[in-house]
C-alpha cells in the first residue's frame, strides 16, 4: 500500500511538474508575443516618424522651388514665405490629416555663415585676402579677451590659427606661415592624422586644426556662425566665394560686415533687414547689397556680401504621442540651363534624432 502511494505521489509531483512547464511555457510565449506586438508598434512608430519628417525635407523643397520660380531675381530674406513660420504653418495645416507631414519645419539660410572653404583655393593655394580679413576680424576679438587660454606661445596667436586653417585646406606640403602646420605635425600626435589637403567638410573638422581649440569653437559659435558649404553655380556645382547674405546673416556675422569704426550702425542694420509691412512680409528694400549702401553710407565691405542664396538647412520634426524625430537636410537650390527649371536637391542629409 505504501509503495502504491509513493507511485502515486510520484505520478502527481510528475503532473504538477509537466503543468508548471507549461504555464511557464505559456506565461514566456506571452511574454514574448507581448514584446513582440509592442517591437512591431514600435517600429511602426519609428517609420511614420521618419515618413513625416522626411516628408518635411520634400516640402521645403517645394516652397524654395516656388520662391525663385515666381521671382527668379529676387532676393532671400527671412520676411519671405520659406523664412516665415507663419506661412510654412498655413501649408502644413493645409495638408490633409494621414498625408504624412511633420509638426515643425525650420528653413535657414547657409549662407548667412561665414564659408570656411572660402579661405582658400584648395587647387591653388591662393588665400582670399577679403576672407582672411574676415577670419582675422573674427578670430582677433576672442583670443584677444583676457579669459582665453591661448595654444600657441607667440604674440600674433590669430594669425598662427588662421595660417594652420589655411594650410589644413591647401594641397601642397609649403607652410603658409612660421608657425604653421603640415601633415608631419598631425601624424606626430599622440593620436595621429593626416591633415586634408582640401575642403573641410564637417564643421567638427575644424577642431583638428593646431589652434582651434573647443574654447575657441564653443566661444567663436561655429556651428551658429560658420558653414563648410558654398554658393551654387549651376546644377551641382558648387564653390567657395564667401559671399554671405547680408538679408540672412545672424548678428554675430552682420557685425564682421560693417567696417571697423561704424560699429554703431550694427543695430540699425538689423531693425531695417527685419521690418515688416502689416502683412508681415518685407518691408524694406532687400533686393540689393547697394539698396543697403544707399540706406547706410559705405559702411560695408561690400564685396563678401550677397543678398541671394542658394543653399539652405531644413529642420523638420514629426512627433507621435511623446515620441519625437528630428532630420536636417542641407538643400541646392539650381536652376537648368536647358529647361529653366528650378530644382532643389540635397546635399546633405542627417538623422538628428
Amino acid at each position: 500500500m505504501k509503495k502504491l502511494m509513493d507511485n502515486r505521489g510520484i505520478a502527481l509531483l510528475m503532473a504538477l511538474g509537466s503543468v508548471a512547464l507549461m504555464l511557464a511555457a505559456v506565461l514566456q510565449a506571452n511574454i514574448d508575443a507581448k514584446f513582440a506586438i509592442e517591437a512591431t508598434a514600435v517600429t511602426k512608430e519609428r517609420h511614420e516618424l521618419t515618413y513625416d519628417a522626411m516628408s518635411g525635407i520634400m516640402i521645403a523643397q517645394a516652397i524654395l522651388i516656388k520662391d525663385k520660380t515666381d521671382n527668379p531675381k529676387g532676393y532671400d530674406a527671412p520676411c519671405e514665405d520659406w523664412g516665415r513660420q507663419d506661412k510654412i504653418g498655413e501649408i502644413l495645416r493645409a495638408l490633409p490629416d494621414g498625408a504624412g507631414k511633420p509638426t515643425k519645419l525650420v528653413i535657414s539660410d547657409e549662407l548667412g555663415k561665414i564659408q570656411v572653404n572660402a579661405l582658400v583655393d584648395a587647387k591653388t593655394g591662393k588665400v582670399n585676402p577679403a576672407q582672411d580679413h574676415l577670419w582675422t576680424r573674427a578670430i582677433d576679438d576672442i583670443v584677444s579677451s583676457p579669459n582665453y587660454e591661448s595654444d600657441f606661445d607667440i604674440i600674433n596667436e590669430t594669425r598662427s590659427i588662421i595660417d594652420c586653417l589655411i594650410d589644413w585646406i591647401d594641397n601642397n606640403d609649403e607652410l603658409h606661415g612660421i608657425n604653421s602646420v603640415e601633415s608631419d605635425y598631425y601624424e606626430g600626435l599622440e593620436m595621429p592624422y593626416k591633415a586634408r589637403d582640401g575642403y573641410f567638410t564637417n564643421i567638427n573638422e575644424l577642431l583638428l586644426v593646431k589652434g582651434f581649440s573647443k574654447q575657441l569653437f564653443n566661444a567663436a559659435n561655429v556651428p551658429r556662425y560658420v558653414t563648410v558649404y558654398g554658393q551654387s553655380t549651376g546644377k551641382h556645382s558648387v564653390t567657395y566665394a564667401g559671399q554671405i547674405n547680408v538679408n540672412t546673416a545672424d548678428l554675430g556675422v552682420l557685425r564682421l560686415l560693417i567696417k571697423d569704426g561704424y560699429e554703431d550702425v550694427l543695430m540699425d542694420v538689423d531693425e531695417y533687414r527685419k521690418e515688416t509691412n502689416e502683412d508681415g512680409g518685407c518691408f524694406n528694400d532687400l533686393q540689393t547689397v547697394g539698396a543697403y549702401e544707399r540706406y547706410f553710407g559705405k559702411v560695408f565691405y561690400s564685396d563678401i556680401m550677397t543678398t541671394q542664396s542658394h543653399l539652405f538647412r531644413v529642420d523638420s520634426t514629426a512627433t507621435i504621442g511623446k515620441t519625437m524625430k528630428t532630420v536636417s537636410a542641407i538643400l541646392l537650390r539650381t536652376q537648368d540651363p536647358k529647361t529653366k527649371k528650378w530644382t532643389c536637391d540635397m546635399v546633405s542629409f542627417k538623422d538628428t534624432r
